[in-house]
């Protein structure tokens, strides 16, 4: 049976930090970061945890749906960054909705996660006949960065998006592209801490703060943005100048306008928040499509594309009727 989205929603911790604020310990300045990135503020988690953040979205969302807790059959949850490994985030998450019973786990491909969690959700309610789910992408990218490196620390923010996905007779997620190249030269990294036991010795430590080479990753990530939209139209059976709107994942606005050229796409067609959330990695994609939802743009029938990028490399794109 088709797969439609019935609602979205988004949270975004209040306390937000301009770029005046890296002044105080970073050597840059508002127009530095404005120019190479786009970005103005970001919101930052400080006592809220990912389960906090992708709790509060999901709700909204399940509010907005029409829908009780009980008739939810699975919960996924992307996010990179897990505030606890057992239970996992969904485990919270279903907890705090109220959810005795459903199906929950976790999803992790960087900041594409929350896409292949859209298209990990569709296959299950189709293999295993879940008639309603909830994908939540949440990150506390505050907790991953190295705060002294001035060219990825401007960059994030902390946030959470979701949706209910429903089965029944209307078709709304029309495709589900995923892909991932293997990143040959480690252009973006982050390690899990290691730790000595009784049996081996942890070894020389490493890296637990992201780490991005910036260049080579904007090179992948126009060419992949562009890559997937394509894939995902054609599996969806649509020509991509018919798509009403495109939600690609806020990483800097040069990516989006340097694939917004190179596919000929206008920029108009782009929802872009970027510069008042910047890249909340797997809360990205669902925090724009909530502001595009409750813009009151969209048309009954429209076409969206939702296409992100990140680590990995992972890509991956769906289509959706509205």
């Amino acid at each position: 049976m088709p797969i439609s989205l019935l609602s979205t929603g988004r949270y975004l911790p209040p306390f937000t930090v301009g770029n005046d604020a890296f002044t105080q310990f970073l050597d840059t300045s508002d127009e530095w970061i404005v120019s190479r990135t786009g970005i103005h503020q970001r919101h930052i988690a400080q006592e809220e945890t990912t389960t906090d953040l992708a709790t509060k979205a999901a709700a909204q969302a399940l509010e907005r749906s029409g829908l009780a807790p009980e008739e939810i059959g699975l919960v996924v949850c992307a996010t990179v960054t897990p505030d606890t490994s057992v239970p996992m985030v969904a485990a919270n998450v279903k907890r705090g909705l109220g959810i005795e019973r459903a199906a929950a786990f976790d999803v992790n491909a960087n900041c594409s996660s929350f896409l292949y969690a859209l298209a990990a959700a569709r296959g299950m309610m189709e293999t295993c006949g879940f008639a309603n789910a909830i994908v939540v992408g949440a990150d506390c990218n505050s907790q991953l960065i190295d705060w002294s490196d001035r060219s990825t620390c401007v960059l994030f923010g902390d946030g959470a998006g979701a949706v209910v996905l429903h089965r029944g007779e209307e078709a709304g997620l029309l495709s589900c592209y995923v892909d991932c190249v293997t990143d040959t030269d480690h252009v973006l990294t982050c390690h899990y801490p290691r730790k000595d036991t009784p049996f081996c010795k942890a070894g020389a430590p490493h890296n637990t703060d992201l780490y991005m080479k910036g260049s080579a990753v904007m090179r992948f990530a126009v060419k992949a943005l562009a890559k997937a939209v394509r894939a995902a139209a054609a599996e969806a059976g649509v020509a991509v100048e018919d798509i009403a709107y495109f939600v690609p994942h806020q990483a800097n606005l040069r990516i989006i306008q340097s694939a917004s050229k190179l596919m000929k796409i206008p920029m108009e067609k782009f929802v872009v928040d970027i510069d008042h959330v910047a890249n909340t990695s797997s809360g990205s994609v669902p925090v724009a499509l909530d502001i595009l939802n409750c813009s009151g743009q969209l048309k009954k029938g429209d076409l969206v594309c939702l296409v992100a990028f990140g680590g990995g490399l992972s890509s991956a794109a769906s289509v959706i009727r509205v």
